[in-house]
């Protein structure tokens, strides 16, 4: 438990940092009246290429920050909690992807903001569960889905000032990300499910007995072999003949007649 928490608190410390340096990156484009659109994702020019790695964190103004913040950390938490053996590298994987495929296909425009990036961690989550299938990863698909479910209208086309293709390459990253991961081992969401495993195949382990049969020119042997016993005891080693050889059945027909001769 004690380490389920120290878990948990890393997480919340890692998303307040993320979101501490957004709304530290506003506050000093608001303090000296600056714009930093120009740091965004401009599509198809060589120097739009920095917004794939700036665009996350540069926003309109307050209330498109206010927006992502809260969405942004509790999904950075639950990444973070229950994927927390390969958090960092999906979200990596999400965040360059989200950003490249929106250079390549989107409209000729500053495309800012995180909502690309919160997208592709949804994503990830609601698709890795449907995925893996075990109990903890399709109830994080679940709340996922229930939270926000009404985010996925807005990878529609539509016009104004709202970047759907970030929204759209954010969804399908993350999509490509989860199949790709699918078969790692993910972290706290598979934690039950990794034990229950492992015990079941130590007990198959223990309790398989493979039997090997084979014939010898005069006997015929079966061999039951316990690969794997408890205690480090070595494996026992039974020996069946099925029947006897020719030369023992005249030995033991000899030695009959030897004990009869002397009656």
């Amino acid at each position: 438990m004690s380490k389920e928490r120290s878990l948990f608190r890393q997480s919340v410390v890692f998303s307040s940092y993320i979101i501490l340096l957004l709304w530290l990156v506003k506050s000093i484009e608001w303090a000296f009246s600056a714009n930093f659109a120009h740091f965004g994702i401009y599509p198809r020019h060589l120097l739009g290429t920095i917004g794939i790695f700036t665009s996350p964190f540069i926003h309109g103004d307050f209330l498109h920050l206010l927006s992502n913040s809260f969405s942004l950390m509790l999904l950075v938490i639950i990444l973070f909690f229950f994927y927390d053996k390969i958090a960092l590298k999906a979200l990596l994987l999400v965040y360059i992807l989200t950003g490249v495929s929106v250079w390549f296909i989107a409209r000729e425009a500053y495309h800012i903001g995180a909502s690309g990036v919160i997208y592709g961690i949804a994503s990830f989550i609601l698709f890795s569960g449907l995925l893996r299938k075990n109990q903890s990863s399709l109830a994080l698909s679940f709340v996922v889905l229930l939270l926000y479910g009404g985010m996925f209208y807005g990878v529609l086309p539509q016009e104004g000032h709202i970047s759907w293709e970030s929204h759209l390459m954010g969804l399908l990253s993350g999509l490509i990300v989860a199949v790709y991961l699918k078969d790692e081992f993910a972290g706290q969401a598979e934690l039950q499910l990794h034990f229950e495993k492992a015990e079941e195949e130590e007990e198959e382990g223990i309790q398989q007995i493979t039997e090997i049969t084979f014939t010898l020119p005069d006997q015929n042997f079966q061999y039951h072999y316990a690969p794997k016993l408890p205690h480090n005891k070595p494996p026992l080693l039974k020996v069946a003949p099925q029947q006897l050889s020719l030369e023992n059945a005249e030995d033991k027909k000899e030695d009959g007649l030897k004990d009869d001769s002397y009656l």
